[in-house]
């Protein structure tokens, strides 16, 4: 019976693109169950069993399986533990903690890291006519993902007049000492929210924390923690946060 794979690693790491390379290679069907819209797996209990007997090789790629609910995980334990032994799953999660330990002591643990500067340098080498200056300009290395490379790539080859207006945009964010006075004109030209959260203490970091649980965002929570102003119209509050 196959063993069943946990890639772990944060957004934009190259999960997916792992997951399809290493089908490819094994040349095997892939299956995906997309469990951060089906987090119950309401919808997907019943493709899994019949996923899960299948007689030809194949791989049943878990999207989110960290975001499955205490109930679906146990109903996946069990599927773990029944499934035919041709088929491979691969749950794919950016936090493997949120697994229950029967599961994670079913699997085999596949990490991967954030991509590095270096590893971005020898894709655009490869690639005639970019800015790379200004890429490595835009992106910070808290930005470094495979997803938002291949933005700029697009908007460069694409769109290079928009890709302008985007690098221009972030020069000026970078020049602006952020303070919750400025809240209004960071929205209003666009500024990436995540260059706020510099000007947050510890309190307000761990209530950034619970906002974001709770379906909030960076700017809720900066709206509500804004002082010595009447909220714009065009902050997003959170009613936890009044």
């Amino acid at each position: 019976m196959e063993t069943p794979i946990i890639l772990t690693g944060p957004a934009g790491c190259g999960k997916s693109y792992w997951v399809k390379r290493y089908a490819e290679e094994r040349r095997r069907q892939i299956f995906v169950c997309p469990c951060r819209k089906d987090r119950t797996l309401r919808e997907g209990r019943q493709k899994l069993h019949l996923w899960g007997r299948r007689t030809e090789p194949a791989i049943l790629w878990l999207e989110g399986a960290d975001d499955l609910t205490p109930e679906a995980q146990a109903f996946l334990r069990r599927i773990l533990e029944t499934h035919a032994p041709q088929v491979q799953f691969i749950l794919e999660c950016r936090n493997a903690g949120k697994l229950q330990e029967p599961i994670r002591s079913r699997c085999l643990i596949k990490r991967l890291q954030a991509p590095s500067w270096g590893e971005f340098e020898k894709v655009l080498s490869n690639m005639r006519g970019l800015p790379i200056d200004e890429i490595r300009e835009y992106l910070q290395p808290t930005d470094y993902s495979w997803r938002r490379l291949h933005s700029c790539i697009h908007l460069c080859a694409q769109f290079p007049d928009i890709w302008k207006q985007v690098l221009e945009t972030r020069r000026k964010e970078r020049g602006v000492e952020v303070n919750l006075c400025t809240l209004q004109d960071c929205i209003e030209n666009a500024y990436d929210p995540h260059t706020l959260l510099q000007v947050l203490g510890p309190t307000s970091l761990k209530e950034y924390g619970v906002c974001l649980e709770r379906g909030g965002s960076i700017w809720a929570l900066m709206g509500a923690t804004s002082r010595g102003k009447e909220p714009h119209p065009a902050e997003v509050r959170l009613n936890n946060y009044e």
